[in-house]
């Protein structure tokens, strides 16, 4: 009962989270299941989670998604992500926990230093950046930080970046939790898991879409980074120490 509490209320900090910026949700919660429970069970379980709710966050938001970039991005972050759930299912446990906190750390602190990339205009660009988006995406769930960082180098306005990001990580969602079952991947524990976060994760999405309206978003993003920050580090510190 303990696990499937404390899966519930980290799914729904992520969902939180990713309701009100448009990213970071994966960022926030997938260091923070790594420090409970194993990343091969907690990543596709949230992915199914995160698959429900992201489906009624671009509902939601959909006049306002760049579907042609979308499109590019997927052309390499839909093959990507079984090349990433492949990884998950046979690389040792604190290989990807290590990853995931050394990922989750580095781009918390350029998110924070609010470094800019610049992306050459190239017909490959959009395809590569995805397909290091999907292995991420397969492998740890943490697709967003190079679309977040090439979203950013484009200059988007806020809400045409927070619904195409949600548009891209529900595809890419929806990948995932085929490639975890053609890998045999998925039991009935870990849909216990995903359904026990479902309801909750629902309702702090729907809380986000309120606090998106009623926040400073550059001061709720900095303390999600801050939050990001620290859980990556404690994470990199447990794995070391494996």
């Amino acid at each position: 009962m303990t696990e499937f509490a404390v899966f519930a209320a980290i799914a729904s900090l992520g969902m939180l989270v990713q309701s009100t910026v448009g990213f970071a949700g994966s960022l926030m919660a997938i260091p923070l299941f790594a420090l409970f429970m194993s990343p091969r069970e907690a990543v596709p379980a949230y992915c199914f989670t995160m698959l429900a709710v992201n489906l009624f966050l671009v509902c939601e938001g959909r006049r306002h998604v760049e579907w042609r970039s979308v499109r590019r991005l997927l052309i390499g972050g839909l093959p990507g992500v079984p090349i990433g759930a492949y990884a998950l299912k046979h690389l040792p446990v604190h290989i990807i926990g290590a990853a995931i906190s050394i990922i989750t750390l580095v781009f918390g602190i350029l998110f924070l230093a609010r470094v800019r990339v610049r992306f050459p205009v190239h017909p490959a660009t959009e395809p590569t950046v995805g397909l290091l988006s999907g292995i991420l995406g397969g492998s740890i769930s943490e697709s967003g930080p190079p679309v977040v960082v090439y979203a950013l180098s484009r200059e988007w306005a806020k809400d045409v970046f927070r619904s195409s990001l949600l548009a891209y990580f529900l595809c890419l969602a929806a990948t995932a939790a085929a490639s975890y079952t053609a890998l045999g991947m998925v039991n009935s524990h870990l849909l216990q898991l995903s359904a026990a976060g479902l309801l909750p994760a629902l309702a702090t999405a729907h809380l986000g879409l309120w606090l998106k309206e009623r926040t400073n978003e550059r001061n709720f993003r900095l303390a999600v980074l801050v939050t990001v920050i620290a859980v990556g580090i404690t994470g990199l510190v447990k794995y070391l120490h494996f």
